[in-house]
């Protein structure tokens, strides 16, 4: 076998351990008694899972619709969301870290003045490379965001 099929494997079988928790949403490993060890809610009950709630992964620049991300709701207000990190060796070695050793993302998160009282969007994930941010999301919001995907110029 060569290298390449080999990474793929084992990339498929290290992906095959973590699962989304259908509770709070957080990748996680189960426990044995296939409990989430984050929230501890029983990955295989369902009852309590909001059906219209789901991780989304949104893009730095992507083009956001006027619809509350958590309710669905038309919007013209946002949220700045920002993620920051700072390389941990040059934090270790140097203390405080120049803004050119800091790599960010910015996303404008479109909420509603309901949800906003209630909640302070995080994201669940950020990834620094790509210049993305995963939040869970409603999926009417979800659906309106992958039609601009595929339509951009509408």
């Amino acid at each position: 076998m060569n290298n390449f099929s080999e990474d793929n494997e084992e990339q498929e079988n290290n992906a095959s351990i973590f699962v989304e928790c259908p509770h709070c949403h957080t990748k996680v490993m189960p426990h044995a008694d296939n409990t989430c060890p984050a929230c501890q809610g029983d990955l295989s009950d369902l009852s309590d899972v909001n059906p219209n709630k789901v991780t989304f992964t949104i893009h730095e620049s992507e083009e956001l619709p006027f619809y509350c991300y958590s309710c669905n709701q038309y919007t013209e207000q946002e949220v700045r969301i920002s993620g920051d990190q700072e390389s941990i060796l040059s934090k270790f070695f140097m203390g405080d870290v120049s803004p050119k050793e800091t790599s960010n993302v910015v996303i404008l998160l479109p909420i509603c003045e309901f949800c906003a009282e209630k909640e302070d969007p995080e994201p669940s994930e950020v990834d620094y490379e790509k210049q993305t941010m995963t939040f869970v999301v409603h999926t009417g919001f979800r659906d309106r965001v992958i039609q601009i995907r595929e339509n951009p110029d509408q």
